[in-house]
């Protein structure tokens, strides 16, 4: 299932990605509207960071193409902001984390221009948005993963961008963490951001996304929870875990998934 978007904020067309001349991905395509919360799901091995790296033009497509608000990505860097997964950034680069979020800042202030009191500012409003205003004088290196997970959180919200990208922002936080963030991703999207996660979790997946692109290779399906959070496209999303299917099958017909649940 499929649903095709007018005006899309992101449209793939025919996308087809190779590792060693290896698919990853195959024939993706598949448009998004803007102002929505997304989840990317599919097992292990499926594509997900695949893919947003190729949206973000970090790996080249064998095939096919990426619009970015009808542009080409060189076109709209500084409306996009990408969140890549922890275990890919060097921690021990000697940074602090209010110099972390103000490298957020950079884009909009061109070349040779060095943050002010009103960068500053902005950087420090990220912080406490996700609660991490008590280490902003810290070293980067010696916060814990889901601390970590959080500047970088921040310093994506400091881009002011229109379009997120978070490539599993939720690996190695705690609940407490996660409920956290996903409030604050919930608050960007209502007020017009666009924010694209690729997440491991269906189970509380199914309480916060509003739009989800489900994919194993091939892309399943893409459309809004209530039409693609089905238990034929969860089985040719994940395959035979009959145990998973059925948990969240019960979830979606007892309708206890709710979007704005803590």
């Amino acid at each position: 299932m499929i649903k095709h978007i007018e005006n899309p904020i992101l449209e793939i067309h025919d996308l087809t990605v190779s590792y060693d001349q290896s698919p990853v991905l195959w024939n993706v395509d598949f448009s998004l509207p803007a102002g929505k919360l997304i989840g990317i799901l599919g097992p292990n091995g499926a594509g997900k960071s695949t893919l947003i790296k190729a949206i973000m033009g970090l790996i080249q497509p064998s095939s096919g193409y990426v619009k970015i608000f009808d542009q080409d990505l060189d076109n709209v860097r500084n409306k996009i902001s990408y969140v890549p997964q922890r275990e890919s950034v060097d921690w021990n680069f000697p940074a602090s984390v209010l110099d972390v979020v103000l490298m957020g800042t950079y884009g909009k202030l061109g070349l040779f221009k060095r943050p002010g009191k009103k960068e500053k500012e902005l950087a420090l409003s990220c912080l406490e948005k996700v609660g991490m205003t008590a280490y902003v004088h810290r070293q980067i290196s010696e916060l814990s993963g889901g601390q970590q997970q959080r500047v970088f959180i921040a310093r994506a919200l400091a881009q002011e961008a229109d379009l997120y990208l978070m490539d599993e922002p939720f690996a190695g936080v705690d609940m407490n963490t996660e409920t956290a963030i996903f409030n604050l991703l919930q608050e960007m999207s209502q007020s017009g951001k666009t924010v694209i996660v690729v997440h491991h979790d269906i189970y509380s997946a199914v309480n916060y996304f509003d739009w989800f692109i489900m994919l194993n290779l091939h892309l399943v399906a893409s459309g809004p929870k209530n039409e693609v959070v089905t238990e034929e496209l969860l089985r040719k999303t994940y395959g035979g875990k009959l145990n998973l299917l059925s948990k969240v099958s019960e979830l979606i017909r007892q309708k206890e998934f709710n979007p704005l649940k803590d």
